[in-house]
């Protein structure tokens, strides 16, 4: 199993998700300036993310991660090294992070064996 992660859709330059206990606010930068805030119903959100990506075939995406049953470990590829550490990408499921938060995925274990891709992440 793999995960794509994709870029903003252009001119969004930047995303954050706050969660506020009963919906989500979403705050959105175009071209470096912040343009506003988005209140979303907690279960709409990962959807509505998903419009926010860059259509780009998963070959072309900047970071992918997979699980190496072998190694048992997550292993994060990295397609495009330019990326900054502090940009913001989307994951195929809708899942708000920056690069730095997806290259810290490499090399997480969980204690049971089973694939972090499936159960999410640990150190």
């Amino acid at each position: 199993m793999s995960t794509s992660y994709y870029r903003l859709r252009p001119p969004i330059t930047h995303l954050k998700l706050k969660d506020t206990g009963t919906h989500n606010d979403l705050y959105v930068w175009v071209d470096y300036d912040a343009a506003g805030v988005l209140t979303l119903p907690k279960e709409a959100t990962r959807d509505l993310l998903r419009a926010f990506i860059l259509d780009e075939a998963d070959s072309e995406c900047p970071l992918r991660t997979y699980w190496n049953g072998e190694r048992q470990e997550s292993v994060v590829i990295i397609n495009d090294p330019s990326l900054p550490d502090e940009a913001t990408v989307i994951s195929m499921y809708g899942e708000l992070l920056t690069v730095a938060e997806v290259k810290a995925r490499d090399g997480a274990k969980r204690a049971d064996g089973m694939p972090t891709e499936l159960f999410g992440y640990g150190g």
